[in-house]
């Protein structure tokens, strides 16, 4: 976990931009320093991500606010999926995408912003995916922004907070592994808790 830990880009939110575009009410900004991610960081960021070659390299977001940085970043990896002939063939599609949006993480201390984060990356995943997805597709979608995009203290409290590793030991196939950030902060590669690998269309099942 800590080579995956490693591989994950934490990017905090700075106030850029216009007042308008980055606040929900001024109250929420004095109370919890809510500030989210201008257009231009966005941009910043993309410029940095493009120069790697590995889409499904790990990327967190330690105060994710609604999802401006994770959806830019959930289009471009899916823009890059599509380039590939074999990954976005019909009977690899959903895996492929599921892959993709297994690499991405967010973090934000308010559950209205965790909730909108999940609409709006799940209204990317239906533009790129416009004909109807199997049950077992979107029970698999669900799961993994249940597991990815979480309610948490990045800074008060990280004893609370917890990660799911998914790893891809074969085409079709998951192995989740669950890791506290406190162990990951303190060198200790410990998991928590070890599930079954399953075929995707079984992902939601524990």
């Amino acid at each position: 976990m800590l080579k995956y830990f490693h591989k994950m880009i934490m990017v905090a939110r700075k106030n850029l931009g216009t007042e308008e575009k980055q606040i929900k009410t001024k109250s929420r900004v004095r109370d919890r320093g809510e500030v989210f991610t201008a257009e231009r960081e966005v941009n910043n960021i993309l410029a940095l991500t493009q120069a790697t070659s590995n889409r499904y390299w790990r990327f967190l977001e330690p105060a994710c606010g609604n999802g401006n940085f994770l959806e830019a970043i959930l289009r471009q990896r899916l823009d890059h999926l599509k380039q590939d002939k074999v990954e976005w063939h019909k009977k690899n599609r959903e895996f492929s995408v599921l892959k993709v949006l297994s690499t991405i993480y967010g973090v934000d201390i308010a559950e209205d912003n965790i909730s909108e984060c999940k609409k709006r990356l799940q209204g990317v995943i239906f533009d790129y995916l416009p004909k109807k997805s199997s049950k077992e597709f979107l029970l698999a979608m669900n799961a993994i922004m249940d597991t990815n995009l979480i309610v948490g203290d990045m800074l008060n409290g990280k004893d609370k907070v917890f990660f799911t590793e998914y790893s891809t030991p074969a085409k079709g196939l998951f192995k989740r592994r669950v890791y506290a950030l406190t162990d990951m902060e303190a060198g200790i590669d410990k998991v928590i808790k070890d599930y079954p690998t399953v075929s995707y269309k079984e992902l939601s099942h524990e």
